[in-house]
């Protein structure tokens, strides 16, 4: 992926010289009077080789979260919405304009007659809010090509019954071992194909079930692990109250390691995980992405403002990116 550079955005004091100058007032006092000049450091030039490191740009960015950031429970908020979630975009996760440079691909492999192009323009212009230049493409062909591009940073994939280009996975895997984060979705069996084939290969997971949910789940501090709740998490910023979702599938873990590495970070109201994400640790010598799963990927188009989605979707999404590793 391409180095970025975002000298727009960011620009650092180098050297500051003050001058003074004399002014006479009344009654012959002398006063000083200081003006700040400022010296700017330009920023690098982008590179133009292709094999740039994809998690890496060349100049500081300005700040890129909120003060709320990792906070579900906001008393102090101006207002609130009917779901007793915060409004204003202040209680995002990611501040407004702060992401521009970066890139999402966006691949809708189901082709449910709700998941509409108008449908999916919501989540699309919330993304563009943030900063985020995203292309929406609809096959699996289509989207090996864009991910093997290394123009995209994050990758949202959407899973469908059945794989039709298997070079889709090691597509998948190559991005992400590169840097790139995805963003997985499925929904209840058997539209788990996609994120099924991914995790098995990559932490022996698979991913299964057909609940049908529709019930909000709530924070609770340490309730990651709990049925109906979600845990603290930067993706739940500003999110109390939470959709989980019509049809959903939840991960099997095929070990305990599995389950450690893969974290669940919510369960749903039957008691399953319905989101769980991969952070590399920063020890970790890889390059690898972040990876988030979601288990009910009909919030995306029939749910949108159903409570606290469209907030932790955007959420997801800025922190999949990890910016702040980004930069050298």
């Amino acid at each position: 992926m391409v180095a970025i550079t975002r000298a727009t955005l960011a620009r650092q004091l180098q050297t500051s010289n003050v001058k003074v100058t004399k002014k006479r007032v009344a009654k012959n006092k002398i006063t000083k009077k200081r003006t700040r000049t400022v010296k700017q450091r330009k920023a690098s030039a982008p590179s133009s080789s292709s094999n740039s490191n994809p998690t890496q740009a060349t100049s500081l960015p300005l700040q890129a979260y909120n003060d709320a950031k990792g906070k579900s429970n906001i008393p102090d908020a101006l207002a609130f919405d009917c779901h007793w979630n915060p409004v204003g975009r202040e209680y995002d996760l990611g501040r407004d304009g702060a992401f521009m440079g970066f890139s999402i691909l966006i691949g809708q492999f189901c082709s449910d007659g709700q998941l509409t192009d108008t449908a999916m323009q919501k989540p699309i212009d919330e993304l563009k809010m943030k900063g985020f230049q995203v292309k929406f493409v609809k096959s699996e062909d289509e989207c090996i090509k864009e991910l093997d591009s290394n123009q995209y940073q994050v990758a949202w994939i959407i899973s469908d019954m059945h794989i039709n280009n298997r070079n889709i996975i090691s597509s998948l895997t190559n991005f992400h071992s590169s840097g790139g984060a995805i963003f997985l979705f499925a929904d209840n069996t058997p539209y788990v194909s996609h994120a099924n084939e991914f995790l098995g290969k990559k932490f022996g997971v698979t991913v299964e079930g057909d609940y049908y949910g529709t019930k909000i789940l709530t924070y609770a501090e340490n309730g990651h692990q709990q049925k109906g709740h979600f845990g603290q998490h930067d993706i739940f910023t500003g999110v109390k109250n939470l959709y989980e979702g019509i049809t959903i599938c939840h991960p099997v873990y095929s070990t305990e390691k599995s389950r450690k590495t893969f974290v669940p970070i919510a369960t749903a109201s039957d008691g399953n995980t319905c989101i769980a994400v991969y952070d590399p640790p920063a020890s970790s010598t890889s390059n690898e992405g972040r990876i988030c799963l979601d288990c009910g990927f009909t919030k995306l188009f029939i749910n949108w403002d159903a409570a606290g989605t469209a907030r932790y979707i955007v959420n997801a999404s800025c922190w999949l990116l990890r910016i702040e590793n980004r930069f050298t």
